[in-house]
């Protein structure tokens, strides 16, 4: 056989000896040797020509003859050269016997995917069960349906299973041989490993499905494009590969742009450029529009031909709408927007920059019509610089207000906000801001500004964000703090209020500003320049974000100093009334002890004969008049009896003092006296004076157990009205001041504040009553005046009664009691019904009214009296507790028993009758009344006077309190 005809038959069946193959495979002719009958079994010959494996096969019969063995020799060595480049292209060649199923393989070209060829089963249904479940049906097909015709390719792509497990992507390309009837024979091929190149396409498969952007890649050559899944997703349109040149990407361009956009990549074509970028409408799949920007990298033959094209196609629509919008709102918005890079010096404002403050728009950043030049020239060096600092500062924001002389001459306010850009080094990029036009809010401020000027409320501003807090003038005015304007936000004014007031003010505020509430409203007491301390009524509105964060608060401080004062006096005057209404129902229990105390000591007295057992009733006696004493000092305090002024001398005053301290202050506490000549009389109840001055004394010894000095001072005073508007009470006039200092042990400032309370006292259990200093304001107001009082802890107390100037002559200033005869006058017999509620009071009224000889008929209540004197007949005098419980107190019980009886005596006896029979003061006309305690000698007086008198007229008098016969 020659050469030739070996080689036409390269990938037919032959047959060669024993030997040959592996003798041309290893390209060794040397070592070629030649023996063997033929028929003899042979070693396979592969040869790879064109990367497309060829088998010279065995197990046939070759003719033999002096041409074939050359024949073969020459094949050596162009077999040897497939074989290297099987063995590059990583290739494992196949031969499968079509007929006995048997499957030839080799590893020259590969590893065999880990197989040993020797030792590997021959057969298809080993190489199947290697293919990946998901790829063997299919494969199963692809190996069964009819083949390709002589000479064809049969090609497949599936994942086969190495030796290790691992599955490997493979390209398997085979060629088909038939035999003399048409049927095919044999299949020789090769499986090419594709694992490294299906991953790489997978990795592109990847990032072109994640990216928005379509990639495209045209075939010049084919006209084919590719396209990624972009295409699709974004667009709708479904990627076709097709020989349609560049016809299928010019329909999706809108047919406005589609002129142009043609006549750009043509002119780019024939350029010859390496790219191309252009922008445009692409048509969505669903006849939406998007904005594009298409750019191509153009890869060409060596004869300057397109051999392809690769590019993205981007969608900027949001960007163009952005871009739009900003441009629109830029055009609707009053403010002045601009876009300025320091780098090129190049500059971009809105329209309106003209508009506003007649300039050019297009005017850059320095120089003549420039900005710096539009600035007042009193802001310009503070505004510039303020600038440059921030930038070299690498400050991202910048915020300032200034002027700008307007193209017409006219000066417009503007605050002009500006955002840095910055590259990731920090170098500038960029700056884009803002230009507000605020002249008309500067001139409402202006305006804003003159009210708060003339308004009475302190009005203040705080800027949380900034941290600065601004003040108007009011807080000058008012408070006499000069704070006019803004300040960084500080503890200045959390210092001035109340020490006590910060903790409650501070929790209050916070709560505010991190709460969801509007407005807040709370009261402190805040210091005055001169120390003094201010009530403060303070109303506060929180400006707060869409989130609800409070960014801004705006309120208003006003002083209710006066209104709290009176408040205060209000308050007072109603704990008077209630301490009051409840010393009248003590008085009147009280009274009755003391009424009967009274009168059994007298009754005592009268029996006794030895001198100690007089003493005894005697001072018995004189306990209960002490105790009628204090009972009319808290009914004095409480405003309930009338007191009976007369013009008073301070010497004589003075003097009555001086000798009742005397005999009362101990002897380690020294007394002095500053008593000036020419002083004012004053009008005052010469009892109650006393009894409030001697309360001054007692209070002030008290004050120095371990011993000190008293001080007494009087002085005539002229009080004005600017002195009466600060001090609580106190009316402008002429007053005589008595003033008491020790240096005893002084008060701290809660007891200060309550020193006036009555029955507040800081002495120990029995050593004091509370009601001194109660008794003496309240004196002091009765009377007209006023009591101040000032006090330091350790240093001593010093307290001032001021007294009005009396217009009227001076009288005698001596406190004397009523004389009462020592023979009291006896009765004849009458009939007297008693009438009290008390039972031991009851008791000893009846006893000392028959003491006197009448006689008597007792009742416990307004109802048993009536009863008992329509049964009696002959009732001559009702003796009537005025307040008594039931239906018929004691006036009421007057009135139906003079009705029935109309020349029937009335006796009223109170111990505090409130309104029932006393009005403004003065007791009702024509009535009689006898006030416990009483003396015998008194009641016995009292009894034959009214006995004497006309019966009561009750139509002459008012209706009694509705309020007594509830008691």
């Amino acid at each position: 056989m020659a050469t030739a005809e070996i080689i036409d038959r390269i990938g037919q069946p032959i047959w060669i000896l024993d030997g040959l193959a592996e003798t041309v495979l290893h390209a060794n002719p040397a070592a070629l040797a030649f023996g063997g009958a033929a028929g003899t079994p042979r070693n396979e010959l592969l040869a790879m020509i064109a990367a497309t494996p060829v088998l010279l096969a065995q197990e046939q019969f070759l003719p033999w003859d002096g041409e074939t063995v050359p024949a073969i020799l020459g094949l050596t060595g162009t077999a040897n050269r497939y074989r290297l480049a099987a063995r590059a292209a990583g290739v494992v060649v196949f031969d499968w016997d079509m007929q006995t199923d048997e499957l030839v393989w080799t590893c020259e070209g590969g590893d065999a995917f880990g197989y040993d060829p020797a030792i590997f089963p021959l057969r298809v249904e080993n190489w199947l069960s290697r293919i990946h479940p998901e790829d063997l049906a299919r494969m199963q097909a692809a190996v069964g349906t009819e083949q390709p015709a002589d000479g064809g390719v049969w090609e497949e792509s599936y994942r086969f299973r190495r030796a290790d497990g691992q599955y490997a992507h493979v390209l398997d390309r085979g060629y088909l041989l038939r035999n003399e009837s048409g049927q095919g024979a044999r299949m020789v091929g090769a499986m090419m490993d594709v694992t490294a190149l299906h991953a790489a396409e997978e990795r592109f498969r990847l990032a072109t499905s994640a990216s928005t952007d379509v990639i495209f890649i045209f075939d010049a050559d084919t006209g084919r494009h590719w396209w990624s899944d972009a295409l699709v997703q974004h667009y709708g349109h479904m990627p076709q590969s097709g020989p349609e040149g560049l016809s299928r990407w010019l329909r999706l361009v809108h047919p406005d742009d589609r002129d142009r956009v043609t006549s750009s990549h043509a002119a780019a074509m024939a350029a010859g450029a390496e790219s191309w970028s252009t922008e445009y409408r692409l048509i969505r799949a669903d006849g939406t529009y998007a904005q594009v920007i298409d750019r191509a990298r153009f890869l060409r033959h060596a004869d300057g031909r397109l051999s392809m094209s690769v590019g993205s196609i981007v969608d900027i629509t949001a960007l163009r709408e952005g871009q739009e919008r900003f441009r629109l709102a830029a055009e609707a918005s009053q403010d002045v927007v601009y876009d300025w890079s320091p780098q090129t010096g190049e500059i971009w404002r809105s329209d309106n920059y003209a508009t506003h403050f007649q300039l050019d728009p297009k005017a850059g950043d320095s120089g003549p019509g420039s900005w710096r030049e539009a600035i007042h020239e009193d802001d310009r060096d503070r505004v510039v610089r303020s600038r440059e600092t921030a930038l070299a500062s690498r400050l991202d924001r910048w915020e300032n207000s200034y002027r700008v002389l307007r193209g017409d001459g006219r000066i417009a306010h503007v605050i002009d906000r500006a955002l840095a850009q910055r590259d990731e080094t920090g170098r500038l990029l960029r700056i884009i801001g803002s230009i507000v036009d605020v002249t008309r809010l500067r001139e409402e401020e202006d305006r804003l500004r003159a009210l708060l000027h003339v308004a009475a409320d302190v009005i203040y501003d705080i800027d949380l964000r900034k941290g600065t807090v601004s003040w108007s003038d009011g807080m000058l005015r008012t408070f006499g703090h000069d704070w006019e304007g803004s300040h960084p936000k500080d503890s200045r004014w959390e210092g001035m209020i109340h020490p006590e007031d910060v903790p409650r003010q501070s929790r209050n505020f916070q709560v505010f500003i991190a709460g969801r509430q509007e407005d807040l409203r709370f009261e402190y007491r805040f210091r005055r320049s001169d120390g003094s301390y201010a009530h403060v009524r303070d109303r506060a509105r929180a400006l707060r974000d869409e989130a609800g964060e409070a960014f801004r608060i705006i309120g208003s401080m006003e002083d209710v100093s006066a209104a709290v004062e009176a408040a205060d006096r209000l308050h007072q005057a109603q704990k008077l009334d209630a301490v009051g209404k409840l010393t009248g129902g003590v008085a009147h229990d009280f009274n009755n002890l003391l009424t009967v105390i009274l009168g059994n000591a007298e009754l005592l007295s009268q029996g006794a004969a030895p001198d100690e057992q007089m003493a005894l009733a005697n001072a018995i006696a004189q306990a209960a008049e002490r105790g009628a004493d204090l009972v009319a000092s808290l009914l004095s305090f409480a405003r309930k009896q009338p007191l009976q002024p007369r013009a008073l001398s301070p010497s004589d005053v003075l003097a009555e003092l001086t000798r009742m301290l005397t005999r009362t202050l101990p002897a380690y506490v020294t007394l002095r006296l500053d008593i000036p000549p020419d002083l004012w009389p004053v009008a005052a109840d010469p009892t109650q004076l006393q009894t409030a001055l001697l309360n001054l004394a007692v209070n002030a010894c008290d004050a120095m157990p371990k011993g000190g000095q008293l001080m007494i001072e009087m002085k005539n005073m002229q009080l004005d009205r600017d002195y009466a508007a600060t001090h609580p009470g106190a009316r402008a006039g002429e007053f005589l001041r008595i003033t008491f200092s020790d240096t005893g042990t002084g008060m701290p400032p809660e007891v200060l504040a309550r020193a006036f309370d009555p029955f507040f006292t800081t002495k120990p259990a029995g050593k004091g009553s509370g009601l001194g200093l109660s008794m003496v304001h309240g004196f002091a107001s009765q009377s007209g005046g006023h009591v101040s009082i000032y006090s330091e802890r350790d240093l001593g107390t010093t307290v001032s009664l001021y007294l009005p100037r009396s217009a009227e002559s001076i009288q005698l200033s001596k406190v004397t009691r009523d004389e009462t005869p020592e023979n009291a006058p006896m009765g004849q017999g009458e009939h007297v019904l008693v009438a009290e509620d008390d039972p031991a009071l009851r008791s000893h009224v009846q006893r000392l009214v028959e003491s006197l000889g009448y006689r008597v008929t007792a009742a416990a209540d307004g109802q048993a009296a009536l009863a008992a004197l329509q049964a009696a007949g002959d009732v001559d005098l009702l003796f009537t507790d005025v307040v008594m419980p039931g239906e018929l107190p004691g006036r009421a019980l007057a009135e139906r028993a003079c009705a029935e009886f109309p020349g029937l005596k009335v006796l009223f006896t109170s111990g505090y009758s409130g309104n029932a029979i006393v009005h403004q003061g003065r007791l009702d006309p024509g009535l009689h009344l006898l006030s416990k305690p009483y003396r015998r000698e008194e009641l016995a007086h009292k009894l034959r006077a009214v006995l004497a008198a006309a019966p009561p007229d009750f139509l002459l008098q008012g209706p009694g309190d509705p309020e007594q016969t509830a008691v």
